[in-house]
């Protein structure tokens, strides 16, 4: 199930990045990871709010029933995904300046969390990236998307890989095996 990924994380390291309008692009038409990555789309109009990230993020990434709405809890599901295997994680906030402007203190702490988790992947074999679209204003200290990124990436990408949808690792997961 390896895509080489871990491997080259050095290049690429897990991490909270801006992305711009083409990389959002190719995020949203599902052609910017490997097969193998679990990746969720978040809509920011709808995590505009605390409580509404909390259902947002639960609901993409499927957190279990246990998930206790509150920041403590985001990190523990982040960092402990054994619900849901897969080579490398990815959570792509759309539009993550709804929440920034809405509840600026929230955001913050929010930011805190997704930085944490990301470097809570750093050292294991599988990277966790936080892809950012919104204004890069609301996000201090967020570098953008590095180019090794892309291609790491693009270099582990198969022709023969099917287009993923936010959501496909569900469908691997609810598939008989």
């Amino acid at each position: 199930m390896s895509t080489g990924v871990a491997a080259d994380s050095g290049r690429c390291p897990s991490g909270v990045y801006l992305i711009d309008a083409a990389d959002r692009e190719r995020v949203l038409r599902h052609d910017a990871f490997p097969s193998e990555f679990a990746v969720a789309v978040l809509d920011g109009t709808k995590a505009g709010t605390r409580a509404g990230f909390f259902q947002e993020i639960a609901g993409a990434l499927q957190f279990p029933d246990y998930f206790g709405r509150n920041w403590d809890a985001v990190y523990d599901c982040l960092t402990d995904f054994n619900w849901l295997p897969a080579d490398g994680y990815v959570l792509v906030l759309d539009g993550f300046d709804h929440l920034a402007m809405n509840e600026p203190g929230q955001w913050e702490i929010g930011l805190k969390v997704l930085r944490e988790a990301c470097a809570f992947w750093r050292p294991l074999s599988r990277p966790m990236y936080v892809l950012l679209g919104g204004s890069g204003e609301l996000a201090p200290g967020v570098s953008p998307l590095p180019s090794a990124c892309r291609t790491s990436w693009r270099d582990v990408m198969r022709p023969d890989s099917e287009a993923r949808s936010p959501l496909a690792f569900r469908e691997r997961r609810e598939s008989p095996t």
